[in-house]
């Protein structure tokens, strides 16, 4: 596992300490941008990898790297096409990742999804550039462009972690039996049904007997806060970290922003349910679908 710049096991990494392993030339390391568009946002990611990255980074496209047969967006890829997805780009079972966002707006959006995504296939050695490119410029590193130098293939052997991935019938089960807490990471105005979400044939609304826990409120500036900050998060939102729950959101991006917080703070085994509102939304029985507003 990653020991950040204070020495500690811990899944963000800074600038410096990337730039520092960068120049020692470590044989064993793979930094992916990892970035995909917010909801809304006009952005071909490849393209803006190939005018501005981290030099030595490759691009991991989380739209291809995805289950196919679902209408779901970003659903975890099969172990077959995940192994596929990261071969291409070099990665085996030893690697040392480090994944990043080329957000300018937030800092921080996708790269908890694909830290999440490799601990869900047994990767451990996985760890997340705080406050992504916006803060690698930031603090003043290089920056490549054009294309990337070729990536020789290599092995690569999933291990499917179940623990960390809910289905839509834990959820609804859970709804009745109360084994653990859901927490959303959508905004309050979609959990509560008075804003829109950003798939015009979704509605808002929530899970009946979920929280919501918004994403943004974990980050500072586009960096991560620090993990007394976060702990104050749970307490506002009235959630015991060290209970038993699980992270949900919109399409799944953002609920892992929940799973590496509680991650952060000591709870790692918490697991996101994948298909999020937009499965529930198109699932599951009107009775279980909570503030949706009539007049949407």
């Amino acid at each position: 596992m990653f020991a950040s710049h204070n020495h500690t096991k811990h899944p963000l990494v800074s600038a410096k300490w990337l730039h520092d392993l960068m120049m020692s030339k470590h044989p064993n390391v793979v930094l992916l941008d990892v970035s995909i568009p917010m909801p809304g946002e006009e952005r071909d990611c490849h393209q803006e990898f190939i005018d501005s990255r981290i030099p030595g980074a490759r691009f991991l496209n989380l739209k291809q790297c995805l289950d196919k047969d679902t209408k779901n967006a970003y659903m975890l890829p099969t172990a077959e096409i995940f192994k596929q997805c990261v071969e291409s780009l070099g990665v085996t079972n030893s690697s040392k990742v480090v994944v990043y966002d080329a957000n300018q707006k937030k800092g921080m959006f996708s790269s908890p999804r694909a830290w999440w995504m490799f601990r869900v296939f047994g990767h451990e050695d996985i760890a997340i550039l705080d406050g992504g490119l916006r803060n690698w410029m930031k603090q003043g590193y290089e920056i490549n462009s054009g294309e990337s130098t070729t990536v020789t293939k290599s092995q690569y052997s999933p291990v499917y972690q179940s623990a960390l991935v809910r289905t839509r019938s834990d959820i609804e089960t859970n709804i009745n039996q109360k084994s653990f807490e859901l927490v959303d990471a959508r905004s309050m105005g979609r959990f509560t049904g008075k804003a829109p979400e950003p798939r015009p044939d979704i509605k808002p609304g929530h899970i009946p007997n979920s929280h919501c826990m918004f994403w943004v409120e974990f980050l500072i500036d586009g960096m991560y806060k620090s993990a007394e900050e976060l702990a104050e998060v749970y307490k506002q939102s009235d959630i015991d970290v060290n209970t038993e729950h699980s992270a949900t959101c919109g399409s799944g991006i953002t609920a892992c922003f929940v799973v590496l917080s509680s991650y952060i703070l000591g709870n790692r085994t918490v697991p996101v349910y994948d298909g999020a509102w937009m499965d529930w939304y198109q699932n599951a029985p009107n009775e279980l679908k909570i503030d949706i507003p009539i007049d949407q």
